[in-house]
């Protein structure tokens, strides 16, 4: 076997070499209670060679941990997670790596998967020995140790799955094979993560509004991709979700996330527009709701909201957020009940006034504001009761001139004031318009 071998056993070397720089930190990051918990996990039994079930190297999570790694060595990380997940760990051919990752309350053992995959590296399992290296060396030097496992699919053929893998560029750890006789059956062999996404793939495609595409190869399958920069594919899927955006089919493939869901497809725009507004280093670690509001628009309620001076809070809009009623909120945690109450305060019911907001003039310009009244109150969801008509402001029968007005809070006579001015009656807000009986 070609290399060098760096063991790093259940010791706490860590501890007693504190003056090496990364490495004071990890008495106090490396915890789920006081001190340092140093009980391993759940190892495998000793063994090797090919497995065909992936979960039985699936050992034990090691508990809960936080991470808060600045110029650490990856060594020295492994060593750490290597007590607390009750393992042997092996860096193969690895020159050395400074490590600078921040998690908090993940398992033992997704900090070592973030760690390993952070730096372009990957692992193998066999019992409680992990190999950590580079995909290539570990497919050359450890194929035995491989599993190999095997995919059934029920509504797209083997060989489309297949194609898929080899576009995303999956098969550079893997090797993959399928046989003619049982087109809906194909095997992999590669590290733990590969069939991980392997599997998330056939999750993501293998469903049945896929089966009338995938019966001519001739038609490829549909996907759409999201390529995030500061946030991670499952943290996007998170926020959406959050948000109101359900995915249900998906694959998280480094920084990208490729949707297979095809009911968003004709809403493509209007997601990836939420998602450039969700795609900020705040997003990752703040907390993210719809605010549903009742008495003012969504544009108001934003404006307002930054007069509170609150800090690290963004809001989002949707499109007509003049006329809209739901504020996505980006904040702290730690803010976050701070920031309903503040909108809930902001979204009181106010005191009402009365205000003129159309005139027209015209021999049947009070047939006209009579269908006026109907279409505000429907879009304004004002009560018609609140519209009043004047009588003739003229005094000229011949050129009569009448005055829409409304009994209504100042938001709402506002709201009221926008829905004439898109609907372009009158000229715009409060303007008026001639009416004559040819209309």
């Amino acid at each position: 076997m070609d290399g060098e071998f760096i063991i790093i056993k259940k010791i706490i070397r860590v501890l007693i070499r504190a003056a090496v720089p990364g490495l004071v930190f990890m008495a106090a990051v490396l915890s789920c209670g006081p001190g340092l918990a140093v009980s391993g996990g759940s190892p495998l039994p000793a063994g090797s060679g090919a497995f065909n079930d992936l979960d039985y190297y699936a050992p034990g999570d090691g508990g809960t941990v936080s991470l808060d790694l600045r110029g650490a060595d990856l060594r020295d990380v492994l060593s750490a997670l290597a007590i607390k997940l009750g393992v042997n760990i092996v860096v193969v051919n690895t020159k050395p790596v400074e490590v600078n990752l921040k998690a908090d309350g993940v398992t033992a053992r997704q900090a070592l998967e973030m760690v390993v995959q952070s730096n372009g590296l990957a692992y193998l399992q066999s019992g409680d020995l992990i190999v950590v290296g580079e995909a290539g060396s570990l497919r050359k030097d450890f194929f035995s140790q491989m599993i190999l496992t095997r995919f059934d699919t029920w509504y797209v053929p083997a060989a489309k799955i297949i194609a898929m893998i080899k576009e995303l560029g999956l098969d550079d750890s893997l090797k993959v094979l399928s046989i003619d006789t049982n087109p809906n059956v194909f095997w992999a062999q590669g590290t733990v993560q590969s069939l991980r996404k392997v599997r998330e793939l056939v999750s993501a495609v293998d469903t049945a509004e896929n089966r009338e595409s995938a019966v001519s190869s001739q038609v490829p399958l549909e996907y759409k991709t999201l390529t995030l920069t500061q946030i991670p594919p499952s943290r996007a899927v998170e926020l959406l979700k959050e948000a109101g955006v359900e995915i249900t089919h998906c694959l998280k493939l480094d920084n990208r996330l490729l949707v297979f869901d095809r009911t968003l497809f004709p809403m493509w725009d209007q997601v990836e527009s939420l998602v450039a507004q969700l795609d900020i280093q705040p997003a990752n670690k703040y907390k993210v709701f719809v605010y549903q509001l009742k008495n003012i628009v969504a544009a108001d309620a934003a404006a307002r909201l930054k007069e509170f001076g609150f800090e690290d809070v963004k809001t989002v809009t949707y499109s007509n957020d003049r006329f809209g009623r739901e504020l996505l909120v980006i904040c702290p945690p730690y803010l976050e009940t701070s920031v309903r109450s503040a909108l809930s305060s902001l979204d009181g019911v106010r005191s009402k006034t009365k205000m003129p907001v159309l005139t027209m003039t015209g021999t049947s310009s009070y047939e006209g504001l009579v269908a006026v009244r109907e279409l505000l109150s429907e879009l304004s969801d004002v009560p018609i009761g609140s519209f009043s008509i004047s009588r003739n402001l003229s005094g000229d029968e011949d050129n009569p001139v009448y005055a829409l007005w409304v009994e209504e809070t100042p938001d709402r006579i506002m709201l009221i004031k926008d829905l004439i001015g898109e609907l372009d009656i009158g000229g715009g807000k409060g303007g008026s318009k001639e009416s004559s009986g040819t209309e």
